[in-house]
This record gives structure tokens, sequence and C-alpha cells, in this order.
């Protein structure tokens, strides 16, 4: 079973981030993907104030794995927008993955998302 889950001390996000090859922070939010109870990727993010910063989407085993991406930072976005925060940035771009999520960048490169609507169905 696939699970997305914040992830409970900074003790198990600084070894999930040794895992993943990314720059532990422990000022972040984080959240780790897993299937059958082996760790597939994870995020770490922050709110501050009116906009939220997504620092890192990686998979474990750091292949491009789009399923992966989505869902995790799917799963930070909802935890942003579920804040009453709307402005997303994205720190590090990957590649396809910040367009695939919503992500556009403005005049200096910046990856930005505007979370207003972002969750809501188009579908009646």
């Amino acid at each position: 079973m696939l699970e997305v889950k914040p992830i409970q001390t900074k003790e198990e996000q600084q070894e999930i981030c040794k895992l993943c090859g990314v720059e532990f922070d422990p000022d972040c939010f984080a959240y780790k993907t897993t299937e059958n109870g082996k760790l597939l990727g994870m995020s770490q993010f922050r709110i501050l104030g009116e906009y939220a910063v997504i620092y890192d989407l990686k998979s474990v085993d750091g292949t491009d794995d789009l399923g992966v991406f989505i869902i995790t930072g799917k799963a930070a976005l909802n935890f942003i927008d579920s804040c009453g925060v709307k402005s997303v940035i994205l720190k590090k771009e990957s590649g396809y993955l910040p367009r695939i999520l919503g992500f556009t960048p403005d005049n200096n490169g910046v990856y930005k998302l505007n979370l207003e609507g972002y969750f809501k169905s188009k579908h009646k």
C-alpha cells in the first residue's frame, strides 16, 4: 500500500534525508512516501507567513520517479493549502516536475504556484 505521511521526529527526518541524498533541515516540515513499508521518497518544506517554500522533492534512489514526485509533492501542497497559505515557491527546480505540479517560472526563473482553487474539483 502506498502511503504519504508526515515524518514524526527530527531523527527520522535526518535519516530519511541521508537516504535520499538531501541536506537535512531541522526547521522544515517533512513528508515521506512509502510502499509496503519501503521508503520511496520525501519532501521538505517551510511555511514562511504568507508563502511556503518546497526545498526538496526527492526519491530514495535518486531516480526521477514521476509518481513519487507527484504524490509527495501534492501531499506537501495539500498541507500548505490546509494551513491557509496560497503562494508556494519551488526552491530547487527539477526538470519537468514543476510544470506537472502546476508551477510556472516568473521573469526571474523562480517557480511559483498559487494554490487558490488548486484542490477544488473541476467536475460537478
